[in-house]
């Protein structure tokens, strides 16, 4: 009996031997609820259910799949680059556009995110394309939106300039919404220095039809570069500097209108001239240079000494208001932003220089348009046009002319000042009223 128990009994397994994997149990395969109840028979086959099909990446080389490198599809439109192209040949392709080789060694310093100088070049297509094309309420037209990240980018590899201003805007705008932008910095004045400098040697070698698109793009970009003012800062404002620069904000906004002129056969053919076809309305006269006092504002043809023989070759007033009139027509909003930006682009030189001179009228028609700025919501417009704006208050508000205290009122209320004269007037009407002046 004891030998029959033996012979059905299992032998120990085997100990592990050196060199050799140890032995281990594989669990029966026959479901546990069958071998409770002595079944031998095979379970109910299970259900299947299929699974959804795995999207291939096509998108990238062998190599950048190896190394977990998005294609550059992920980021940018595939209107723009070739869909074949890995984020590697795009880097590839903007270090031999830029020449980034041979930059100064400064921008080889890692970046926040630990890349090199190209790394942060991809990281500011890829936030140009998602968010700062986006940031700007004139262009949320859709059209509009595709025709700067698709156009304007394709454009670019083969415009160095356009790179750069491109780079430019997008770590500009990247500095504006993140606090701690230090690292950006190095980077940001390399690009806007070379986009400013490659840009001016491609305007002096001629404007044609031929680089009309290059020329208008990184022009627009330009200007936004130099109208952004990074803090509010009134005693910073040319009104209170002896220095001509610094207007150059303000002068700096005619640069479109010089390659309009020049490229006029040309424009009904640029991919610009739907966007620029956008900003004329049928309520606007933008070409209105009426001699006399017809069609103004009493209060403002006074104060700008404009009579029945005035003209814009006579009075260098004359112009800028008869443009801010048919502004004041539009509904203030950030609907208006396009037109309203025509304004600062259509100043002639001699009303440059009545702000120069600090002129008290030319001064309040400039303060009447920041305030519209003032109702806008641009990131790159709003810090700069109240700062101006202040400035320009601050600098009238103890004026003797009634009528520039009482045109100062709406630019006052619009950027938030409060004025000397409606402080005390207050004060008169309310004598129970404390006001706190900061």
């Amino acid at each position: 009996m004891r030998q029959s128990e033996n012979r059905h009994q299992l032998p120990d397994p085997p100990a592990p031997m050196q060199g050799q994997r140890s032995v281990f149990r594989i669990p029966n395969y026959k479901s546990q609820t069958a071998l409770l109840h002595g079944s031998t028979a095979q379970p109910a086959e299970r259900a299947y259910h299929s699974r959804r099909a795995h999207r291939k990446s096509r998108g990238g080389c062998a190599n950048c799949k190896q190394r977990r490198v998005k294609g550059v599809a992920q980021f940018m439109s595939r209107e723009s680059l070739s869909s074949s192209m890995s984020l590697l040949l795009v880097a590839d392709k903007i270090d031999e556009l830029l020449q980034l080789g041979s930059a100064a060694s400064g921008l080889k310093s890692k970046s926040r995110l630990g890349l090199p100088s190209t790394g942060r070049v991809l990281e500011a297509l890829r936030h140009f394309n998602l968010a700062t094309v986006a940031s700007y309420p004139a262009q949320k037209n859709p059209s509009n939106m595709d025709m700067m990240r698709m156009k304007m980018t394709q454009l670019a590899f083969e415009t160095p300039f356009l790179m750069h201003a491109i780079i430019g805007i997008a770590i500009t705008h990247l500095c504006n919404v993140v606090p701690d932008n230090s690292h950006y910095r190095i980077a940001e004045a390399f690009h806007w220095g070379q986009a400013v400098h490659q840009y001016s040697g491609e305007v002096s070698t001629g404007v044609d039809g031929n680089n009309m698109d290059k020329l208008y793009s990184t022009c627009i970009l330009l200007t936004v570069h130099s109208f952004l003012l990074e803090e509010f800062n009134p005693r910073t404002s040319f009104v209170f500097s002896n220095d001509p620069s610094s207007l150059n904000w303000l002068r700096l906004q005619a640069g479109l209108r010089y390659l309009l002129e020049h490229t006029a056969p040309w424009m009904s053919e640029s991919m610009w001239w739907a966007t620029f076809m956008e900003s004329h309305d049928p309520r606007i006269d933008s070409e209105d240079r009426r001699p006399g006092r017809v069609g103004l504002d009493p209060d403002f043809a006074d104060l700008c000494g404009i009579d029945e023989m005035s003209t814009v070759d006579n009075n260098p007033l004359l112009w800028p208001l008869r443009m801010l009139t048919w502004l004041l027509v539009l509904e203030i909003s950030p609907k208006s932003a396009q037109k309203y930006n025509m304004w600062m682009g259509r100043l002639e030189p001699a009303y440059y220089d009545c702000l120069l001179a600090k002129n008290p009228p030319a001064l309040v028609l400039l303060a009447w348009w920041l305030a519209l700025i003032c109702h806008v919501d641009e990131w790159w417009m709003e810090t700069r046009a109240r700062s101006e704006c202040t400035a320009i208050c601050m600098r009238l508000e103890d004026t003797d002319d009634p009528l520039v205290l009482k045109l100062l009122e709406f630019p006052a209320q619009s950027c938030g000042y409060l004025l000397r004269h409606v402080q005390e007037r207050t004060a008169l009407e309310r004598p129970g009223d404390i006001l706190l002046v900061c």
